[in-house]
């Protein structure tokens, strides 16, 4: 997460849900953050420049793990509405389909809430 209060009201939350020893809330943007982990997760939550999205597909196979979840966010330019008129279109588009077509996932689209979700087989 880019916005330190979007930092801060996360880890309050986490914190308030006993649940601040199992998630990390990461502070950057993701082209800054992910080349730098390591390891591997059960868990990934992308909300970032959707014009980025596409950039992070090889560090989502690196840091995950079969079963491993990861969550899109914020699809908005995708789908229409108030969403499609905004910038980044081109870049969903493009990270949605390599998404879709990667082997190493199985991705589902939920237009209603504007995000998708991508399982690692």
């Amino acid at each position: 997460e880019a916005d330190p209060r979007h930092v801060a009201l996360a880890e309050q939350a986490f914190q308030e849900r006993s649940l601040s020893k199992r998630i990390n809330v990461l502070h950057g943007r993701g082209q800054n953050i992910l080349p730098r982990l390591k390891g591997r997760y059960d868990a990934v939550f992308l909300d970032g420049d959707w014009r980025e999205y596409p950039r992070y597909i090889p560090h989502l196979r690196r840091l995950t793990r079969p079963g491993s979840i990861v969550v899109s966010a914020n699809l908005n330019p995708l789908f229409g509405g108030w969403g499609g008129r905004m910038r980044g279109k081109p870049a969903i588009q493009s990270y949605l389909t390599r998404l879709v077509r990667d082997p190493h996932f199985r991705t589902y689209i939920i237009p209603g809430e504007w995000h998708s979700i991508s399982v690692r087989v």
